[in-house]
């Protein structure tokens, strides 16, 4: 990454993984990047010019935990929403179980991906970043609900999955609050495996419908 030095040895290896502890912690509690590298200097115990000497700045350091983050959810929603439909007992048990798995990885990442929504904004390199992984796991879910189809011999267009997501997508993320907290529903409005079940049979209507 620009502006980003990689550490050499083992010691200073160690070092920065404190930083990127100490931002992990700082972003679930504050929700966003409202924090100074002074802070994230004392709560990892470790120097500002040490910092620097692996970033030119708080930016630079944002991207960095972003990046090595995302990186890491790219993954497991390859390897969960991927594998999630496969062998179901029908075309609607694999949606459902491909629509609770990738729900299931944005609420337990929801206090990581919500100030990186919200840092986009003004951020180009970290919406874009975001882009990325969000184009990455669309197709990982559009790839699932057509293999889904083609296993149950269900005549599904791609375009009807991608437009399956778009729904799934929008809903989740407005009932998370992911980015956008004026906007999303109270978390108390519908247990979450009610609203599992909701956006489960919501995707399979969108792709049945005639």
């Amino acid at each position: 990454m620009r502006g980003v030095s990689e550490p050499k040895q083992q010691r200073s290896r160690d070092s920065f993984a404190k930083v990127r502890a100490a931002v992990l912690e700082l972003l679930h509690e504050r929700g966003t990047g409202q924090f100074s590298l002074a802070e994230v200097s004392a709560r990892a115990e470790v120097s500002i010019g040490s910092i620097y000497g692996r970033v030119s700045s708080k930016a630079g350091l944002l991207r960095l935990i972003q990046s090595q983050e995302f990186d890491r959810l790219d993954v497991e929603t390859a390897e969960r929403v991927g594998a999630a439909g496969v062998g179901a007992a029908g075309f609607a048990a694999a949606t459902a179980a491909i629509v609770t798995a990738y729900a299931g990885i944005l609420r337990e990442n929801r206090d990581l991906l919500s100030p990186f929504f919200l840092l986009g904004v003004e951020d180009a390199e970290i919406l874009e970043r975001g882009r990325v992984s969000g184009d990455a796991g669309q197709g990982v879910f559009i790839d699932a609900l057509l293999a889904a189809a083609e296993e149950h011999r269900v005549e599904l267009a791609p375009d009807e999955a991608r437009w399956a997501f778009e729904v799934f997508y929008s809903l989740c993320v407005r009932y998370l609050g992911l980015g956008v907290t004026a906007t999303a529903s109270p978390h108390d409005t519908y247990a979450w495996p009610d609203l599992l079940d909701r956006l489960a049979r919501t995707v399979y209507l969108t792709v049945s419908a005639d």
